[in-house]
């Protein structure tokens, strides 16, 4: 089973950015991302950009355009601060049960976002 994250990314979009023109803006702000050839994944990187920058304050125009800059520079740190939240501030945490159960959190947490 494959996830269509381009379908996953309209329909976030139009939650996200009830105004047109405003869900527009946003749109174009993060098809900013992928267009050069370091910037792999566009669709997953688009979604971990669009959950960062609307999770503190909801639909936020300046805070997609930070996001997306920054995912430009870096899609490696965008991809871990969305989809892997609490492991991406313990890296020096050991293996075993406790970081098992952290990475799962996340994973679950992020599978919910993108669900709602």
């Amino acid at each position: 089973m494959s996830i269509n994250l381009k379908a996953i990314l309209s329909r976030k979009l139009r939650a996200l950015f009830t105004d047109e023109a405003e869900r527009v803006k946003a749109e174009a702000i993060l098809l900013r991302y992928g267009l050069e050839s370091h910037q792999p994944e566009p669709d997953r990187v688009r979604l971990a950009i669009l959950k960062l920058a609307c999770q503190a304050k909801g639909a936020d125009l300046q805070e997609l355009e930070s996001c997306t800059k920054d995912g430009g520079d870096d899609y490696r740190d965008i991809l871990s601060w969305s989809e892997y939240p609490r492991e991406s501030k313990k890296w020096s945490m050991p293996e075993g049960s406790k970081k098992r159960k952290i990475r799962a959190q996340d994973r679950a947490e992020y599978e919910e976002w993108l669900d709602e």
